[in-house]
C-alpha cells in the first residue's frame, strides 16, 4: 500500500502535467516583462526527482535582457502595480478596518468601536514592521500576478519558529513571496486554493537543521561529511485538507490542514504537521470559471509585446544601416577593403576622372515611419496596463473637483473587477493573522486588546475585515458625483428659493461625502458630540434672546420712568 510520501508525488506530478500549457505560456511572459523571475523548468525534472537547472546561481535578468529591445512592458508593469499598491495596499493608509460578521449584530457602542480601532492599528504595526517582510512580498506579488497571472504569499507564525536574529524583538507573523515555478496549488468545490504543493532545495547541512533525525540516513551522512554537506537535495511539502479532521482532537493534530514534507528520491516523510489556518495567500488576476490559474494583463497582450521586440530591432538595425551604411564598392579588383574609420584614407576610391568608386548604399528606410508604428505599439501595450488611466489626472492638473471625481470613478470602474479579488486575498491574509495573534495571546485578559464586554454583548462570531482602501472609495466616487453635481445645479435655485435646501440632510451628506473622499473618521465629532454642542448652542442662543428681551423691558422701562417723571415735574 503506498503511503502518504507516494501521495504526495503523484499528486505533484498530476498538477503539474495539468499546468504545462501554462508555464509555456508564463516562460514567454517572463523573457519579455518580467526578466528576473525564475525559469519554469521542464516536467521531466519533476518527475526524475528534482528541480532540474544549475546549481550555480546565475543573474536570470542580465540573460534575458540582452533579447529585450523595448522595456514597454517592464516599466508598465512596475507602474501598474505601483499603481495597484497605492490603490489597494496604501503603506501611508489604513486600508481596512474591522467588524463583527453576524447579520443581527446588535449596534456597537463606542467603546466596542475603539477597541475595533485599537486592534485594526495593532495589526497594521504587525504588519508594516521593518522585519516582517510584507511590503517586499505584496510588492512582488503584485508585479507577478499583473505579468504570470497568479501570485503567492506565505504567511508564516513567527512565534512558533523563534527569532531570525538575536535580540529582544518579539516576532508575530513573517511574510515572504513564493515564486511561481515552485507554488502547484488545486481549489476545492467553492473556488479557493485548498491545496498547495511546493517543491524546493535544501542542501543536507540545511536539511539536517531543518529536520533533524527523520531525515533519511544517507542525507545524514552527508550532512555530517565535510566535503559532502553542501550537496542539494529536493524536498516537497504539501499542505491539504486533513482527512480525519475533528474538532475534539487537541494539539497540532486537530488542526484542520496538514502540512507534510518529504524528500522527492525516498519518498520518507521529514515532517508531519499542519495549520490552524491555510498559510498561503493567493492573489489571481480574474481567472476563467473551471481554470484554476489566471491570465494576467501581460498574457493578454503578450502578442503585442512580443511584435513591439521585433519592431524594436528592426528600428535599431535601420537605425544601424543609416548612421554606419553598407558600401557600395567597383569591382575592379585592386581596391583593399575600404576603412569606414575617421580620418582614413582609402586609396583607389576615386577613378583618375574623378568618379567615386566608393558609395553609401541607400535602402531607402523610413525612420520616422517605423519610429510612429513602435510608438503606436507601446500605446497599445500601455493602454493594455492601465497606464494611459492612471496618466489622466496628471495630464489635466488644471481640471474641475467634479471632473476629477468623474475621471476617479472611471477608474474604479476598470480597476474595480481585479481589485476585489486583491482583496479576497487579502481577506484570507487578515483570517491567518487574527489565527496567529489570537495563539499568541492578544486576547487574553492581561493584553491591552482585550476586548471589552460590549463587543460579547453585540452577538456575532468572528472579526472580519472591511476594506476602506482609495479602491473602495473609488468605487462610491458615483454617489460623490451624483452629491455635487446636484448641488452645482440646485446652487442658483438656492439663491432665488432658500427653501429648497430643506429637502437636503445636510448631515447625512457631509458624512457620507466625508467617508468617501477618505477623510478618517476621528475627524469626525461623534453624533452625540454633534447633538450636544448644537443643543448647548440652542440654550445659548434662547439665553441670548432672553437677554436681549430683558435689556429690552428694561429700557422701555427705563424711558417710561423718565417720562412719568418729566410729566410730573412739568404738571401734566
Amino acid at each position: 500500500m503506498a503511503g502518504i510520501g507516494d501521495e504526495i508525488a503523484e499528486r505533484l506530478r498530476d498538477l503539474a502535467t495539468r499546468r504545462l500549457g501554462f508555464e509555456a505560456a508564463w516562460q514567454q511572459a517572463a523573457d519579455v516583462a518580467c526578466p528576473e523571475a525564475s525559469d519554469f523548468l521542464p516536467m521531466g525534472n519533476i518527475i526524475g526527482g528534482s528541480l532540474g537547472g544549475s546549481i550555480m546561481d546565475v543573474p536570470k535578468a542580465t540573460q534575458r535582457s540582452v533579447k529585450i529591445y523595448d522595456t514597454t512592458a517592464i516599466t508598465a508593469v512596475d507602474r501598474l502595480a505601483s499603481g495597484l499598491e497605492a490603490l489597494i495596499v496604501p503603506q501611508s493608509d489604513y486600508w481596512h478596518s474591522l467588524d463583527i460578521e453576524t447579520f443581527k449584530r446588535k449596534p456597537l457602542k463606542d467603546d466596542a468601536k475603539v477597541w475595533l480601532e485599537d486592534l485594526r492599528e495593532g495589526m497594521f504595526k504587525v504588519r508594516y514592521d521593518a522585519d516582517s517582510g510584507w511590503v517586499t512580498a505584496i510588492q512582488t506579488c503584485l508585479r507577478r500576478m499583473i505579468v504570470f497571472g497568479n501570485a503567492f504569499m506565505w504567511v508564516e507564525d513567527a512565534t512558533m519558529q523563534g527569532p531570525r536574529s538575536h535580540g529582544d524583538k518579539d516576532e508575530f507573523i513573517r511574510y515572504q513571496y513564493i515564486p511561481l515555478n515552485e507554488a502547484y496549488v488545486a481549489e476545492d468545490s467553492t473556488g479557493r486554493i485548498d491545496t498547495f504543493i511546493r517543491p524546493y532545495y535544501l542542501t543536507a547541512r540545511q536539511a539536517l537543521q531543518k529536520f533533524g533525525e527523520r531525515l533519511p540516513a544517507t542525507i545524514k551522512a552527508l550532512a555530517n561529511s565535510p566535503g559532502n554537506s553542501e550537496r542539494r537535495f529536493t524536498f516537497v511539502q504539501a499542505i491539504l485538507p486533513r482527512r480525519d479532521f475533528k474538532t475534539n482532537v487537541l494539539g497540532i493534530k486537530g488542526a484542520p490542514w496538514q502540512s507534510v514534507h518529504i524528500e522527492l528520491e525516498s519518498k520518507a516523510v521529514v515532517q508531519d504537521s499542519g495549520f490552524w489556518e491555510f498559510p498561503v495567500v493567493d492573489f489571481r488576476w480574474l481567472p476563467e470559471p473551471g481554470r484554476v490559474y489566471a491570465e494576467g494583463p501581460i498574457m493578454r497582450c503578450l502578442a503585442d509585446i512580443q511584435s513591439l521586440q521585433l519592431l524594436a530591432k528592426n528600428e535599431l538595425a535601420a537605425n544601424e544601416q543609416s548612421v554606419n551604411p553598407p558600401l557600395l564598392v567597383a569591382n575592379a579588383g585592386v581596391m583593399n577593403r575600404p576603412s569606414a574609420r575617421p580620418g582614413a584614407i582609402n586609396f583607389g576610391g576615386i577613378s583618375p576622372n574623378g568618379q567615386k568608386l566608393i558609395e553609401p548604399m541607400n535602402l531607402g528606410q523610413r525612420l520616422d515611419f517605423a519610429s510612429q508604428i513602435k510608438m503606436a505599439a507601446q500605446a497599445q501595450v500601455k493602454e493594455s496596463l492601465y497606464i494611459n488611466l492612471f496618466e489622466l489626472l496628471t495630464r489635466s492638473p488644471e481640471m474641475s473637483a467634479t471632473q476629477a471625481v468623474i475621471r476617479a470613478n472611471e477608474k474604479g470602474e476598470l480597476l474595480g473587477p481585479a481589485g476585489s479579488r486583491v482583496q479576497q486575498g487579502l481577506s484570507r491574509l487578515v483570517e491567518r493573522e487574527l489565527g496567529i495573534l489570537t495563539r499568541a495571546g492578544i486576547f487574553d485578559n492581561d493584553s491591552l486588546f482585550h476586548p471589552p464586554s460590549s463587543v460579547f454583548e453585540a452577538g456575532g462570531k468572528r472579526l472580519v475585515p472591511e476594506f476602506r482602501s482609495p479602491l473602495d472609495r473609488l468605487r462610491h466616487m458615483k454617489e460623490a458625483e451624483g452629491t455635487m453635481r446636484t448641488l452645482e445645479v440646485m446652487s442658483p435655485l438656492a439663491q432665488s428659493d432658500p427653501t429648497v435646501t430643506d429637502n437636503f440632510d445636510s448631515d447625512t451628506m457631509s458624512r457620507g461625502l466625508a467617508e468617501v473622499f477618505g477623510m478618517p473618521a476621528r475627524f469626525l465629532r461623534p453624533q452625540e458630540q454633534v447633538d450636544a454642542i448644537r443643543q448647548q448652542r440652542a440654550q445659548a442662543q434662547a439665553a441670548q434672546q432672553q437677554a436681549a428681551i430683558a435689556q429690552q423691558l428694561a429700557a422701555a422701562s427705563a424711558q417710561g420712568s423718565t417720562a412719568l417723571q418729566n410729566m410730573q415735574q412739568t404738571g401734566i
